[in-house]
């Protein structure tokens, strides 16, 4: 750096790290109000595979398929952050103009769209942190701190299902009966969907 007063020269040092990120999916609780989201599912449901004699197996199969096709449909959607920002920016941009005379039509119908879509995307930024946290003494002021959406990332990468009920009413908590019970409940109702359809 420069040194406009002493003969010392001052060194700027900066510091930082880099956590690579795990590169997952987590489906999203506000995917399906997304257009095209049932067709994305319907189309990896409907494609052919090769079955296995494991159920389990076969419907993990599936439940990938789902999981790649989902991930490559939703990467628009994952920067909930950025598009809000840039719906304000374009709403501030808009005010301002309107400030110096009327607005247009299409300027005024370009507004009414851009506020529609950051109502959409604010809901959907709400649903996502209250997916990943159900505390409910949360103060006022500290429901959008970056310390609560921390926790609730923590905590809903801790979530797991450590046993489950089946229809005699025991719990099972061992993998094996757990898919076997998983798989038996989605045949059942895929068949009873299917009826209906019919």
């Amino acid at each position: 750096m420069a040194k406009p007063i002493s003969d010392h020269i001052p060194c700027n040092v900066m510091t930082g790290t880099y956590i690579p990120k795990a590169k997952i999916f987590r489906f999203e609780n506000f995917l399906p109000d997304h257009p095209g989201f049932f067709d994305v599912v319907q189309n990896s449901w409907s494609s052919p595979r090769i079955l296995r004699r494991n159920a389990a197996a076969n419907i993990s199969v599936e439940f990938k398929d789902l999981r790649k096709a989902l991930k490559l449909w939703s990467k628009n959607f994952s920067q909930l952050a950025k598009l809000i920002d840039i719906c304000n920016k374009v709403i501030f941009f808009l005010d301002s103009l309107e400030e110096c005379g009327a607005l247009f039509l299409p300027e005024w119908k370009l507004r009414k769209f851009v506020k529609a879509k950051l109502m959409q995307l604010l809901r959907f930024r709400n649903i996502y942190w209250k997916q990943r946290h159900t505390v409910n003494r949360i103060q006022y002021g500290d429901e959008c701190t970056k310390y609560f959406h921390g926790m609730a990332t923590m905590n809903y990468r801790e979530n797991s299902i450590p046993q489950l009920l089946d229809s005699s009413g025991s719990f099972v908590s061992d993998h094996e009966s757990k898919a076997s019970l998983i798989w038996s409940i989605f045949r059942n109702r895929t068949r009873k969907a299917m009826q209906l359809a019919a």
